[in-house]
């Protein structure tokens, strides 16, 4: 190969390299354009919620404390577990797509079933604003429901398992375990720790258990392990007081650095788990329960400070009536054996 062949070569060479890395030929990818968004609000921005699905309707209000609340007399906190993330998912979904694109504006909402909606939820703000938005009728594949927000004609399709998390706040309330009010026959067990010097090595327990047969027994853990027959009639009048503490208040919505040992709240702490019977959607039944750490007598004297042992959740400081705590810890003193 001669000298000119060889510098051609080179040439070519170069040149291939330039066009492959700078090529002004080649055209750009087409990404496809960002779903629009069915609205965005920054959770900051919350003040209270209300949703409202065909005849339930649950309202939730932010405190001082920034925790959010059912908007009730008592401000009740959600169960963490069902309301963890839905301030978030009330920020804003994005859409499949935004109908005005391609259609007219809603000038008929029923046509969409916007006039009569699935739900509707209104969203305070800071500074007096509002904002509501309605989801109508599924779409023909039932995978998305029609959304507007109301005051504005656009039309969007929105995600139909969004919109049934929302519903369910309204119909399915995201109580807390503690809060609800079940019947006797729910509760299976009912457990009661003293409060301790150590935790780890006190052996004192009370244990009420109901058998299969509906009859208690119950087992003082200081004096054995072998469990005794309940007295029917003496349970029968305790267990309506001590099932469920009745008349909760709220004395901190939230404490930021989890030490609640001004309230008498620690791993030493009194305590009481309920245990209950509980159904899943498809009908399976489990036992569920709930843990509650009992401290000081308020000053008041009329209720004990107290709150939900639910790990790794800041809970709020509870107030238990007096009533539910004593009858409860007066059990170790009055055990109601069977004669």
């Amino acid at each position: 190969m001669n000298l000119k062949a060889t510098v051609a070569l080179i040439i070519l060479a170069a040149v291939a390299v330039v066009v492959y890395l700078f090529n002004p030929f080649a055209q750009e990818d087409k990404k496809p354009p960002p779903k629009p968004w069915f609205y965005q609000v920054s959770v900051d921005d919350m003040t209270s919620i209300r949703i409202t699905h065909e005849d339930k309707s649950e309202s939730f209000i932010k405190t001082p404390s920034g925790t959010w609340a059912f908007d009730w007399d008592v401000l009740i906190p959600p169960n963490h577990n069902r309301w963890g993330g839905i301030a978030f998912i009330l920020g804003g979904p994005q859409t499949k797509r935004d109908l005005t694109e391609t259609t007219t504006l809603i000038v008929d909402p029923s046509q969409y079933g916007l006039d009569d909606p699935h739900t509707v939820v209104n969203i305070g703000l800071t500074l007096n604003r509002t904002l509501e938005f309605r989801l109508g009728d599924k779409t023909t594949n039932g995978w998305h429901h029609y959304g507007q927000i109301v005051g504005f004609p656009q039309l969007f399709l929105i995600a139909d398992t969004w919109g049934e998390v929302l519903a369910r706040l309204a119909v399915e309330p995201p109580y807390p375990k503690w809060y609800i009010e079940r019947p006797a026959d729910q509760i299976s067990e009912i457990n009661i720790f003293p409060k301790s010097e150590d935790a780890k090595t006190d052996k004192a327990q009370l244990n009420f258990k109901r058998e299969k047969d509906g009859t208690w027994r119950v087992i003082d853990y200081l004096v054995g392990t072998e469990s005794h027959l309940v007295d029917d009639t003496k349970w029968q009048k305790l267990l309506p007081t001590i099932k469920s503490p009745s008349g909760v208040d709220v004395a901190v919505h939230k404490v930021r650095d989890r030490d609640y040992s001004q309230w008498g709240l620690g791993d030493n702490s009194a305590a009481v788990e309920i245990r209950f019977q509980n159904t899943t959607e498809q009908g399976t039944t489990y036992t569920d329960g709930s843990l509650l750490l009992i401290g000081d007598l308020e000053p008041g004297g009329q209720a004990y400070y107290g709150k939900s042992e639910e790990e790794g959740v800041t809970q709020p400081v509870l107030l238990f009536p007096k009533l539910w705590v004593e009858t409860i810890f007066g059990l170790y003193e009055n055990i109601p054996y069977a004669d």
